[in-house]
């Protein structure tokens, strides 16, 4: 089937995709593949294949190696685990154990041995089903699992699997303690599948290390929810991390184990790893900071101006707001949170999780009120961490609505850390959430009035570009596509 798969794809490539390629190179995005996919006259057995294809590709394939104990250490466990294999300290004050000699670290990754994909591969278990005090702890107010605690496990767990890549041995025992310090740089995209989370069956993290600079390695995450009533697992979401090492003693990068791909799996894994690094230095490269809108941008943004502006009266510094929008900066909610030693990481500064669920909330809390029902969480995508927030800090959050496209909302979050005597501020976290009104009616569109507000809506609108793109190849991998029978659910496995 897979053989037969890539076959078609190049015999079709001259006639569905090179055609696109200009227009996918123009918007980034490669939104444009899936709608092609349904517009060419292709046969049913043809277009079923391409869609299998789509499947394979978008997908992550993470099998569960066998002889793995069926019992599945839960969260609360690994992160006690943790705290041990970096020495932190039991209550806020008191004196952290200092491991930073308990071996030295190496200077280049020739020292080190090569590690398999699959040597980092754990799971743990987020136990709803039948611990009453674990699920009062994910409720939302709708009776769902609370999508920002979610957040705050996916960071513990993709910092857990980069350690295991960097242990001797890729294993952790209780006796373990780590020379290095891991910690996130970035969450690459977490692209949601399942919009409504039930809180009364139990939800398992699968994952690995795919990718490994000299310090830095990508961990891809797959969370899955228990089917009730069968032994099968549901997708609730895929998630990349980027996380850094680092030498506490000098305050330098660590040196982490180099990868080696074993088998067709993990080259398979290891590739796609490798695209979104390439992907991700083509979007610095690309970005607003660096190099002026495309001619494409240019005119978007020429003609929302022309909106706002009477051309018969040739003055540019009257603006009205066009029916049906608002102005972008408007569209924006604030809070302030005191950072105390309660959010703590096992590091003693802010828990990175404890910024994204908040900055998750602010954002979806804005995106209610804009359209005024519920909204869908659809993509997280390109939240850095930019500098550690210290226990003490005044940290302001501002989610703004910096594009929209239909029913759906582009927010940015942008957070930052004040220091009251001086009123200097220092951006710690940029956040990305993608919504979508829940009823499925359009939104009023947002509009820049200024220059910077400007750049924040053509980024905005890249970001979206990149989820739509997302989401279109999600929906391609649904069997109501083309009514094969399919299934995303995965096997519980002795």
């Amino acid at each position: 089937m897979a053989i037969f798969s890539v076959f078609l794809f190049c015999l079709f490539a001259s006639k569905l995709f090179f055609p696109l390629k200009s227009s996918i190179r123009k918007d980034r995005s490669l939104s444009s593949f899936s709608s092609a996919l349904r517009m060419v006259p292709l046969t049913r057995v043809v277009r079923s294949q391409f869609t299998v294809l789509v499947r394979f590709l978008h997908s992550s394939v993470i099998r569960r190696p066998a002889g793995l104990p069926n019992e599945i250490p839960t969260m609360k466990t690994l992160r006690e685990q943790m705290k041990r294999l970096v020495g932190a300290s039991a209550a806020y004050g008191d004196a952290k154990v200092d491991h930073v000699f308990v071996e030295p670290l190496a200077k280049s990754q020739e020292e080190l041995p090569a590690k398999r994909l699959y040597d980092s591969y754990d799971e743990a278990l987020i136990p709803l089903r039948n611990d009453i005090g674990i699920r009062e702890e994910y409720y939302n107010a709708f009776h769902h699992v609370r999508f920002g605690r979610l957040l705050e496990d996916l960071d513990m767990f993709a910092v857990w699997l980069t350690y295991k890549h960097a242990a001797a041995n890729s294993k952790i025992t209780e006796d373990s303690i780590s020379p290095m310090a891991i910690v996130t740089g970035m969450v690459d995209r977490i692209d949601v599948e399942t919009r409504q989370i039930p809180t009364d069956q139990d939800i398992r993290m699968r994952g690995l290390v795919t990718w490994v600079g000299e310090s830095s390695a990508e961990s891809l995450l797959l969370m899955e929810q228990e089917r009730p009533g069968t032994d099968e697992w549901d997708k609730i979401l895929e998630a990349r991390f980027v996380l850094v090492a680092r030498d506490p003693k000098h305050g330098r990068k660590a040196i982490l184990p180099p990868l080696k791909p074993d088998g067709p799996d993990e080259e398979a894994l290891h590739a796609a790893s490798k695209a979104n690094h390439r992907t991700r230095k083509q979007w610095q490269e690309e970005s607003l900071f660096k190099l002026p809108p495309n001619q494409e941008e240019t005119k978007i943004i020429h003609e929302l101006f022309l909106q706002t502006v009477d051309p018969k009266e040739s003055v540019f510094s009257t603006r009205t707001k066009p029916i049906d929008s608002v102005w972008l900066d408007e569209a924006t909610l604030k809070n302030v949170h005191i950072c105390h030693p309660q959010n703590r990481n096992i590091y003693g500064k802010v828990f990175g999780g404890f910024l994204m669920r908040n900055a998750f909330e602010l954002a979806w809390s804005n995106a209610y009120m804009y359209c005024g029902s519920r909204p869908i969480t659809m993509t997280v995508d390109d939240i850095k961490f930019r500098r550690p927030v210290d226990i003490g800090s005044l940290l302001l959050m501002s989610a703004r609505l910096v594009y929209t496209e239909g029913p759906n909302m582009q927010m940015r979050v942008h957070a930052e850390v004040i220091d009251p005597a001086t009123q200097k501020r220092e951006t710690t976290n940029t956040f990305y959430f993608t919504f979508r009104d829940s009823t499925g009616k359009p939104v009023k569109r947002v509009i820049p009035k200024s220059y910077s507000d400007a750049m924040l809506y053509l980024t905005g609108r890249r970001h979206y570009g990149a989820s739509k793109h997302y989401q279109r190849l999600i929906a391609l991998t649904k069997p109501e596509f083309d009514a094969t029978p399919t299934t995303a659910a995965v096997k519980r496995q002795a």
